[in-house]
């Protein structure tokens, strides 16, 4: 009888233990950044591409994965008028774009795009390494996700979408969030309008050419 019993007890323990491999076998697979914390991914580099540009650009990541980053809070402009297969050649926001920062011409606009998809290209090659936080956000459908870059500077850490619009490079746009080292989305908006204010001061990049009599 006791060895009934223990026969028993032991399918049953098999039974549930073939039950639970199968629900671990088919849980939905973990997105990147699921449950709203940021994920830190350090020691990552800069992969070349036809498609990276002053605000998007493709990055080994230290998992060894390969990703489409979009910054968060800044937009540089457009570096080409590119024509899509969708018939979409970017001529809207070209104007925005130009508009934002105080009138530019299309081909003023433009030229500052190159200059930000060069001075980016520049810092994250001569930086060797740096860091990424992100929660995995998709861009729309574009299979971008949104980003923070923690990137050496001048001695220290900085954010490149701050580094953006401190250098004039870009405009205060799209999709903000609060960062991971505890600063509120309101409180890093304000910080990037005062960088951009000091920029504007400066006359740097898109700044400078706004105030140059022909704009070109």
């Amino acid at each position: 009888m006791a060895a009934k019993r223990k026969q028993g007890a032991f399918l049953i323990a098999l039974m549930l233990g073939a039950g639970l491999v199968w629900v671990v076998q088919n849980l939905p697979e973990k997105k990147l950044g699921e449950g709203g914390e940021f994920e830190a991914f350090e020691n990552c580099t800069l992969v070349p591409d036809r498609g990276n540009d002053g605000d998007s650009f493709h990055i080994r990541m230290s998992d060894g994965k390969v990703r489409h980053l979009r910054l968060y809070f800044v937009d540089a402009p457009e570096s080409a008028v590119k024509r899509y297969d969708d018939g979409n050649t970017k001529i809207k926001r070209l104007r925005d774009q130009g508009e934002y920062l105080a009138g530019l011409s299309q081909k003023a606009t433009v030229r500052v795009g190159q200059d930000a998809k060069i001075w980016v290209k520049k810092l994250l090659t001569e930086a060797k390494s740096f860091t990424v936080f992100t929660r995995g956000e998709e861009v729309y459908d574009s299979g971008r996700i949104y980003a923070l870059l923690s990137v050496q500077s001048g001695g220290g850490r900085r954010w490149l979408h701050e580094l953006l619009v401190e250098e004039g490079l870009a405009r205060i746009y799209t999709m903000g969030t609060d960062l991971p080292d505890g600063t509120t989305n309101a409180d890093q908006l304000r910080r990037l309008q005062g960088l951009q204010k000091s920029a504007k001061g400066a006359k740097k990049s898109a700044w400078e050419l706004a105030s140059t009599p022909n704009r070109s």
